[in-house]
């Protein structure tokens, strides 16, 4: 068992993950999520159609990257995010979460090498990117690229799963049985995803990212994004 890739994984890391909802909380706001089934619904799409296409490549390319010592294309895939990720909460909260991260792995033992390759390759001028991190570290906990994409679908489903427990809301096992139904889905979404190259990264969600902009913009909200 990769207990270093257990820990990454982790949903509860102090990274600020808890503080968004990646759109979800207008797509409630807007009733095209009210339960469980619809819940399940819109993590699917999410994770198929946004999420995986970008972030997900991104992971699979730095983890391949860093395992190989290339930091030009570590950086590049950052900057591809930069470019990508088009609504201002998701671009702010990607960095906010990568800045994060990459300040809470620095205290790693086994971590701390990566850490200081990725402050290096930015000269201090680069805001590193949550999924840009996340590959790097994932090669330093030892993982491929499918394990790190599969770690990352799992992270990320479960914090959009946490939101919406808790916006919809619906009850704690509830939100475990949709986690569970989305378990095929992950696997095969590493599967595709995990041998795609930076080039190929991107997703073209428009209706996905009104949602993201409407979210600035609730008379109350719980989330940041």
């Amino acid at each position: 068992m990769n207990l270093r890739l257990l820990q990454l994984g982790d949903s509860a890391l102090p990274i600020g993950g808890y503080s968004h909802s990646w759109g979800l909380e207008a797509a409630i706001d807007r009733r095209l999520v009210h339960d469980a089934a619809t819940l399940e619904s819109w993590a699917r799409r999410w994770l198929t159609f946004a999420l995986g296409p970008a972030e997900g490549v991104v992971v699979a390319t730095t983890c391949r990257a860093a395992a190989a010592d290339d930091w030009h294309v570590i950086v590049s895939a950052n900057a591809l995010l930069s470019a990508s990720l088009t609504p201002l909460t998701l671009r702010h909260a990607s960095r906010d979460m990568g800045g994060q991260l990459l300040a809470l792995a620095e205290g790693w033992p086994w971590s701390a090498a990566i850490v200081r390759g990725l402050r290096e390759a930015g000269g201090g001028e680069i805001t590193w990117h949550h999924a840009a991190v996340f590959g790097a570290l994932a090669a330093a906990a030892g993982a491929g690229p499918k394990q790190a994409v599969l770690v990352l679908l799992h992270q990320a489903a479960l914090e959009a799963i946490g939101a919406g427990v808790r916006a919809v809301p619906i009850g704690h096992s509830h939100g475990q049985q949709v986690l569970a139904r989305l378990h095929g889905d992950i696997e095969a979404l590493a599967h595709d995803l995990a041998g795609r190259d930076l080039e190929a990264a991107g997703s073209f969600c428009p209706a996905y990212e009104v949602l993201c902009h409407a979210q600035s913009g609730l008379y109350t909200r719980l989330f940041r994004s």
